[in-house]
């Protein structure tokens, strides 16, 4: 069933104005972590090219601000990134720092709550063994026009 969602997605992706997820994402990754001395790892999986305007711009701001956080505030050695398209759009970034105080002021992760539910969809904060953050942002695909 996936391999037919990702093939119909591909179809409908030569529809797009030329905007491409794919490499805009991967430049933000080099942009925000490529002097910064982490160990990054990256996974971009699914259709992307499905995902446009206004998701694209939620999924590229997510990942500037989630990224940012980690290089700046999270001390951390390794950041893993992991962006995939199914029935929604998921972006997964986990470090392995010393994950988020409780007094610290939360104003970029509020953003991204917002934009989640702006995009009908969720952001949550986890720490996962063995320490660390993971941040979680999903928000489902816009119905597609003229498939049927």
């Amino acid at each position: 069933m996936t391999d037919v969602r990702t093939a119909i997605f591909d179809l409908h992706g030569g529809e797009d104005d030329g905007f491409a997820l794919r490499p805009a994402l991967t430049a933000i990754v080099t942009e925000q972590t490529g002097e910064s001395g982490l160990r990054t790892s990256v996974r971009l999986t699914g259709p992307l090219s499905v995902v446009t305007s206004p998701l694209a711009d939620h999924a590229e701001a997510v990942l500037r601000e989630a990224l940012s956080n980690v290089v700046h505030h999270a001390h951390a050695h390794h950041v893993d990134v992991t962006v995939s398209v199914g029935d929604d759009l998921t972006i997964c970034v986990t470090d392995d720092g010393i994950g988020i105080a409780p007094a610290v002021t939360r104003s970029g992760l509020h953003n991204l709550t917002i934009r989640a539910e702006e995009a009908g969809g969720t952001c949550t904060l986890t720490t996962p063994t063995p320490g660390g953050t993971r941040l979680t942002w999903t928000a489902p695909l816009p119905e597609m026009s003229g498939a049927g």
